[in-house]
This record gives C-alpha cells, sequence and structure tokens, in this order.
C-alpha cells in the first residue's frame, strides 16, 4: 500500500484544540487511488481526534477552515475529492487565515 508523508503543523493541532504530537512528520498508508478527501473520511471513521477535526460532517469532506498543501502546491478546496494521492506524496494540512 503507497505510503503519505503527512507534515503536522502545531499551530493547526492548537487552532482545532488538539495535544500536538511529538513529531512533526508521520506516515499514512492510503489504499491505491484514493483521494484527499476520502483519505480523511477513512481515517475520521476511524475515531481519530486529529482525522475528525479536518472532517466537515455536512460535505463529508475536508473542513473549508484548512488549508490543503500536497507535494509543496495548495489543493483547490474544489479539487480535494478529485486529488487522488499516491506513493511519495507529502502532504501538509494549515489553517486557512482569514483578514487583511
Amino acid at each position: 500500500m503507497p505510503k503519505v508523508k503527512l507534515r503536522v503543523n502545531r499551530w493547526l493541532c492548537r487552532s482545532l484544540n488538539i495535544e500536538p504530537t511529538d513529531s512533526s512528520e508521520i506516515f499514512i498508508s492510503v489504499p491505491e487511488g484514493e483521494s484527499l478527501s476520502e483519505m480523511v473520511s477513512r481515517l475520521a471513521a476511524e475515531d481519530s481526534i486529529f482525522w475528525r477535526a479536518l472532517l466537515d460532517e455536512k460535505s463529508q469532506g475536508i473542513g473549508a477552515n484548512i488549508l490543503v498543501i500536497l507535494n509543496g502546491r495548495i489543493v483547490n478546496p474544489y479539487d480535494r475529492s478529485e486529488t487522488l494521492l499516491k506513493e511519495g506524496d507529502e502532504l501538509t494540512f494549515l489553517p486557512a487565515f482569514d483578514g487583511g
């Protein structure tokens, strides 16, 4: 099964009121052809507080308040359900900032 590297940002953990992990990187196994949104939904169903906090219950996708960076590029919120993950991908989730 392909492995995806997830960079866990302490700001995101704090903004979601979750205790930051000891490591800044974790590796996640993803089934071949799984989308970004499907991965978050699957992991949220496994009862992880971190993943449930990223999930928008209504849309069953990643919350609009979360910025997703895949391999150094921001993923458009409308493309998250079509963005497929593959071996070696690097994901970062950040809280979306608003204002000016």
